[in-house]
């Protein structure tokens, strides 16, 4: 029975301002069936925002199913516009329980039933909706099937877009056209297409070029080459926009045939050039990145300063550079950069800046040296950045002198500058390691070492030793680190490193987890390379490594069971274990733990099975990924039990575990989840694991 209290909020949501009614439906309670059916009926609110407040607490319901059936008659049937947008955004926002009321509306009498029940399935997203809305494809009402169109792109995967390929044969133009637009959306270019027939279709031309952003064919590209100069904009950018998604999915070597075919189109008709720089300003997704593309092929330096605007965003500052280089390197180029210096941003005067160095120009190198000096310029770091990418010897002394520990961000930009320097040339290599090792020796810093590091060479590691001795814990933690870079580059050898071991009992927890770290590296090193080992001092770091499994700091615990596993040693395999088996080991030292005994060879079964336990689900993935190794029935138990996980990341980890082992006779059990599981990934994984199963 309705209290005096409800009947007057009712009042309220009813009558009154816009105020009075928006305060009273957020107060009403859904669950509760008079209060839910003054929501339903307060879909057809005049007001926007009442009817969003009426949507919010719809959305809500933990039990959505008795407000399913009103929403979906609304959605088609509501008195106002209002009303059925309002059910259809209560509907998407209800999400999964409203799909199986709305694929029963697709088949109503009506076809605004079904064209709306489209939509909002389109707009959840649910993969439960494919079949039926595929069938609806071939629904009576043209625009039915264009909303399933629609809808299909929305939801995605390979179902979707085979469906709508299969669409494209339709003779009726505007299922044609959403199923383009579907195929775009989901960046799904479908191979054998007659792509010129398309983009002969002034209705599909555009949605055609944006598709053939994902597409490979040679046909394809020649095809967007060529809409770059196509003279309607719209066509134009949406051709651009392909040239864009195809630079951001493939490498330039694999581009090679549409940068021809751009630079054939550019010759022919110059004012392709024109349009691509007018189109540098669109914000649509993808077509400044296909206009800077086109622009670099193309080749135009009278489009130098349009380019240039772009370097102010740092998304486009790589590409601008890439623009930049591909254009004419000749006089027109030095003229059109040095136009623009005085009206450009700091961030773009930086990228000029860099441009005319490369092109020889003595000032602009000093002008990007002081750039990079002025400690109050904003830009500073960019400008340390371009000259490392110029790549000129003459800017190693300015960025050595920027090495000091007293900016480390500063000093960070400068040593990666300096090794990007070291790559460019052997006598650019011996420039920065004659200046890395002149200030080794008198102004030592953290960014140092971690340069030398990168460039340096076996005789390099006495100053490094030196810095693991040094009294500043940031220097002896990239000391450590620079060791570990020799040892990935193959140039530490056998020596011994006291200075290291004595780094594993350091003071600062950081310095201990950065040695651990850096004997792991050693012992792959050696691994890889078959050095030979210096016994005592392996022993003695081996037993050092073993004491730091029982460090206070979990990060030092977990470096150290990395580093045991990377020695090969199953001696070690009891003390990894028993981190394992240490309840209170957070998880990051139980996962590397076990990454640890996995690498050790045989991981004992009952660490795996406690692992697999675990509360945590990150250490549980670790010990289904070892189970893969572990044999008998105990590791095929562990892998069983993990498929049944409610947990889909660690259903997927059962999938690859079980496709690692590597046992014909799960093979059955792979293909079965693959049929059952609900999350289409951990089917697929299960599918592809029974595939490599089957095919052992």
């Amino acid at each position: 029975m309705s209290s005096p209290l409800d009947l007057s909020r009712h009042a309220r949501a009813r009558g009154g301002d816009e105020e009075t009614r928006y305060r009273a439906v957020a107060g009403l309670d859904p669950v509760q069936a008079a209060d839910r059916a003054l929501l339903l009926e307060c879909l057809a609110d005049p007001s926007w925002r009442v009817r969003s407040a009426v949507v919010d607490r719809l959305a809500a319901l933990a039990d959505p199913f008795p407000a399913l059936a009103p929403l979906a008659d609304a959605l088609s049937a509501g008195p106002t516009v209002g009303a059925r947008d309002a059910a259809g955004a209560a509907l998407a926002r209800i999400g999964a329980p409203a799909v199986p009321v709305l694929v029963e509306r697709l088949a109503a009498e009506g076809s605004d039933a079904r064209q709306a029940a489209a939509s909002v399935l389109g707009s959840i997203a649910d993969r439960r909706a494919v079949a039926p809305l595929t069938a609806r494809l071939a629904d009576r009402d043209p625009n039915v099937r264009a909303a399933s169109a629609e809808a299909l792109g929305k939801i995605g995967g390979a179902e979707s877009a085979a469906a709508l390929r299969a669409a494209l044969a339709s003779d009726d133009s505007v299922l044609r056209l959403a199923a383009v637009e579907g195929l775009a959306a989901l960046r799904v270019c479908p191979q054998g297409l007659p792509y010129a027939e398309l983009v002969a279709d002034p209705a599909l031309r555009r949605p055609t070029y944006r598709m053939l952003g994902a597409c490979d064919d040679p046909e394809a590209l020649a095809l967007v080459a060529a809409g770059v100069a196509d003279p309607a904009r719209s066509a134009r950018e949406a051709a651009l926009a392909a040239v864009g998604q195809q630079r951001s999915r493939r490498t330039l070597e694999e581009l090679a045939p549409l940068a021809e075919a751009l630079r054939a189109v550019g010759a022919r008709q110059p004012a392709a050039a024109d349009a691509c720089a007018a189109a540098l300003g669109s914000e649509e997704p993808f077509v400044p990145v296909g206009a800077l593309t086109a622009l670099a092929w193309i080749g135009a330096a009278r489009h130098a300063r349009a380019v240039l605007a772009l370097a102010e965003d740092e998304r486009h500052r790589t590409l601008v550079e890439e623009a930049l280089e591909g254009m004419a390197q000749g006089a027109e180029l030095r003229v059109a950069l040095a136009e623009a210096l005085p009206d450009l941003g700091p961030l773009a005067r930086v990228t000029a800046l860099a441009a005319l160095a490369r092109l020889g120009s003595p000032a602009a190198l000093e002008s990007l040296v002081r750039e990079a000096s002025d400690l109050d310029a904003w830009v500073q770091g960019e400008a340390i950045a371009a000259l490392g990418r110029i790549g000129d010897p003459r800017a190693v002394p300015p960025l050595a002198g920027l090495l000091a520990d007293d900016g480390p961000a500063v000093a960070g930009a400068a040593a990666a500058a300096l090794v990007r320097i070291a790559e460019a040339s052997p006598p650019a290599r011996a420039t920065a390691l004659a200046a890395l090792r002149a200030r080794a020796g008198s102004s030592p810093s953290a960014a140092l070492y971690r340069a030398l590091g990168a460039v340096g060479e076996a005789a390099d590691l006495e100053p490094l030793r030196a810095g693991l001795r040094g009294a500043a814990v940031v220097q002896r933690i990239a000391a450590a680190g620079a060791v570990a870079t020799l040892a990935q580059r193959r140039l530490l050898g056998p020596r011994p490193l006291p200075e290291l071991v004595a780094a594993l009992s350091d003071p600062a927890w950081s310095v201990r987890a950065a040695a651990a770290r850096a004997f792991a590296e050693i012992a792959r090193a050696r691994d890889r390379a078959a050095l030979p080992d210096e016994t005592a001092a392996t022993h003695e770091a081996l037993l050092a490594l073993e004491a730091a499994l029982g460090d206070r700091e979990p990060s030092v615990r977990a470096a150290a069971a990395e580093a045991l596993g990377a020695s090969g040693d199953p001696a070690h395999a009891g003390a990894v274990a028993a981190l394992v088996a240490d309840a209170s080991a957070p998880p990051l030292v139980v996962v590397a733990a076990l990454r640890a005994l996995v690498t050790l060879g045989a991981p004992p079964a009952g660490a795996i099975a406690r692992a697999a336990a675990h509360p945590d689900p990150e250490v549980v993935k670790e010990a289904v990924l070892a189970a893969a190794a572990l044999p008998g029935a105990g590791g095929e138990g562990i892998l069983r039990d993990a498929a049944r996980s409610p947990r889909w990341d660690v259903r997927r980890a059962a999938a690859r575990a079980m496709g690692e082992r590597g046992d014909r006779g799960l093979a059955a059990e792979a293909a079965r989840l693959a049929a059952e599981d609900p999350d289409p990934l951990v089917a697929r994984a299960f599918a592809e694991a029974a595939q490599a199963l089957e095919g052992r």
